[in-house]
């Protein structure tokens, strides 16, 4: 546990220091607060899950190539995945969630339900393409209510990342 505060606190030592170099935009879209939620996850985890340690060490070489995330495509794209591979563990194997998580999960799969059944009925059936646009956001809609009910589960349970 100790060793966990360490990596923590230096973590969040390094994270501050290149927060003053990044305008606020560029803060939001290298998403260093999501690094941060993050980093207070794997600490608390760390000691019970062997792949949130292995995580200390993704993260902490993702600090340290902040400064080259504004001239370089690839590492933006490296950081993003990374960060996007550390949620999906959380998701799956601690049933932590970022904000919104489920929301644009299923308005996605919603999108796609409501838009299979609106060629299905639409153009199958009815021999009319007007369903289709209509049935597609229906499904947006019916998505984004049932994953807005989980998200709001989820902050209730105080699981959100």
């Amino acid at each position: 546990m100790y060793k966990d505060e360490l990596w923590y606190r230096q973590l969040i030592r390094d994270l501050e220091t290149y927060r003053s170099d990044f305008t606020e935009k560029q803060l939001h879209a290298y998403q260093i607060d999501l690094m941060l939620r993050l980093a207070l996850r794997i600490k608390e985890a760390s000691d019970a899950c062997e792949t949130c340690r292995s995580f200390q060490s993704i993260l902490s070489r993702l600090a340290e190539e902040l400064p080259q995330l504004p001239t370089s495509k690839a590492q933006r794209h490296y950081q993003a995945q990374q960060l996007r591979l550390i949620v999906e563990h959380f998701v799956k194997a601690h049933r932590l969630a970022p904000a919104y998580y489920y929301t644009h999960l299923y308005a996605n799969y919603g999108f796609i339900a409501g838009s299979f059944l609106g060629i299905a009925v639409g153009l199958l059936v009815l021999n009319n393409g007007l369903y289709l646009p209509v049935a597609a956001v229906i499904g947006l809609v019916l998505g984004i209510l049932l994953g807005y009910r989980t998200d709001a589960q989820i902050k209730h349970a105080q699981r959100i990342i």
